[in-house]
């Protein structure tokens, strides 16, 4: 058996060659690298990456016109000469024994499809931890992009996905979708019947987001593409996919029910604002921001709100063994609540009320990537 791992890259050649070095120190060697670009800019291609790499890796490279991460992976598909699939981002990075347990899983087990775990990487910076806990987190996403614990079925996701050739094939491949495909991709596979095999030994390490805004961008699309796919997939429809968006709503009116009682809770709100137009939120001036409110507001509002930024600080801060990243945690893990459950209702106000179609929801894309950066 031959694995090939598919990657598509955009714009991205400091991340692919990253991606390369971890590759280039695996344990067992004997796998394909499909590299597909995706109509990156001439001055931002991985070209000359992968000719860097072509005498210690079994590299492939493929370059297309831009169609989209689902488009490259189908291409990759289609030039890879494995018998197995194996799909990442350009984002990711391999334990040096990523292969050799996958290997040993895939053969061991006979297995058609899988997905394995993201995590933080020793070195990655305090934000990247705090991200990594927000996206990983029972507490905060239910566990669902990942783990043994999850509230939900586990669905593989493009960051550690893999297939064998016959059953990609016989699934067609990914679809159209522009956002959430590998979701909708993994519920085409497992409603022909196959097991999505969760792997917690073969797991990558998830770079994600460097900043707050960015991180926000992204969990705001994950929210509309849900819509998309509830739509796509009706029997797909769980209560979890809108808590985020009962939080966002909830937390709001109480807000402001605080703010009718107690005036003086408008200076939080304010200094919220400040915080994300400076992209900072790291300074002793957050931490004067949450005492302030446990002095000034209401009970019923500080209570609830300080017993669950108490469990994110905590819960994080043990994981990572660092206070500063149990602080930052509590922002990030606000972020993925609000970014999810708002992109969430604004997807739903798109297909539900205005009945505009899924390519129309695109859009907040490339909102995002002006306003964001």
């Amino acid at each position: 058996m031959l694995i090939s791992l598919i990657i598509p890259v955009y714009n991205r050649p400091q991340e692919t060659e990253e991606l390369l070095a971890t590759l280039a120190c695996q344990t067992r060697r004997d796998f394909e690298v499909v590299i597909v670009e995706d109509g990156s800019a001439p001055e931002l291609s991985s070209a000359p990456v992968a000719e860097r790499y072509a005498d210690r890796l079994n590299i492939l490279y493929v370059a297309q016109p831009n169609g989209g991460p689902a488009a490259a992976r189908n291409t990759g598909a289609r030039a890879a000469h494995g018998d197995f699939f194996i799909i990442t981002d350009s984002d990711c990075l391999m334990p040096p024994d990523y292969f050799a347990n996958a290997y040993a899983e895939i053969e061991r087990n006979n297995i058609d499809f899988f997905g394995g775990p993201d995590n933080a990487a020793a070195d990655f910076s305090p934000l990247q931890k705090a991200v990594s806990y927000s996206m990983t987190s029972f507490f905060t996403t239910g566990g669902i992009r990942g783990s043994k614990h999850s509230v939900d079925k586990f669905s593989p996701r493009s960051f550690n996905l893999g297939i064998s050739r016959r059953l990609y094939e016989e699934v067609g491949g990914f679809s159209d979708m522009r956002i959430g495909e590998d979701i909708d991709f993994s519920m085409r596979v497992m409603a022909t019947g196959a097991k999505a095999w969760f792997l917690p030994d073969v797991s990558v390490c998830h770079k994600r987001r460097t900043s707050m805004r960015l991180f926000f961008k992204q969990v705001f699309i994950f929210g509309t593409a849900r819509v998309n796919l509830n739509m796509r997939h009706p029997q797909s429809q769980r209560l979890v996919f809108i808590l985020p968006s009962l939080f966002a709503v909830g937390s709001i009116a109480f807000a402001i029910a605080a703010a009718c009682v107690s005036p003086l809770m408008l200076i939080p709100v304010a200094a919220v604002i400040l915080l994300w137009a400076l992209s900072n939120s790291g300074t002793l001036f957050g931490a004067f921001l949450l005492l302030f409110v446990a002095i000034y507001g209401p009970w019923w509002f500080s209570v609830p709100f300080g017993a669950l930024i108490l469990l994110w600080f905590t819960d994080s801060a043990v994981r990572n063994k660092s206070l500063y990243i149990g602080w930052l945690s509590i922002w990030t893990s606000f972020i993925q609540l609000y970014g999810y459950g708002l992109g969430f209702l604004y997807g739903t106000w798109l297909r539900r009320i205005l009945h505009k179609d899924e390519p129309y929801t695109y859009k907040v894309t490339r909102f995002f990537s002006t306003k964001t950066r």
